[in-house]
């Protein structure tokens, strides 16, 4: 799958709560973190998210939707 899938993808799966966890979205395990905070970052570098909170031994990458996120949500429903 490319990254602007993925995005979709997370923003489909959080987008009526406007913020989770990245990894549950894509139900990613640990093997896949570093990928998973990868694409959060770039989702952030696109002012879609605001990245809130990352651990590892949690398997947690925790982000809050934008007003453009939210909007990119309308927009793929």
């Amino acid at each position: 799958m490319e990254q602007q899938e993925l995005m979709d993808t997370v923003i489909k799966k959080l987008g009526m709560r406007g913020f989770g966890n990245v990894m549950e979205a894509l139900g990613w395990d640990q093997h896949k973190f570093q990928d998973g905070f990868d694409l959060a970052n770039t989702m952030q570098n696109m002012d879609l998210i605001k990245l809130l909170y990352s651990n590892f031994n949690q398997n947690n990458i925790v982000i809050e939707f934008t007003l453009l996120g939210k909007a990119r949500y309308a927009t793929l429903m």
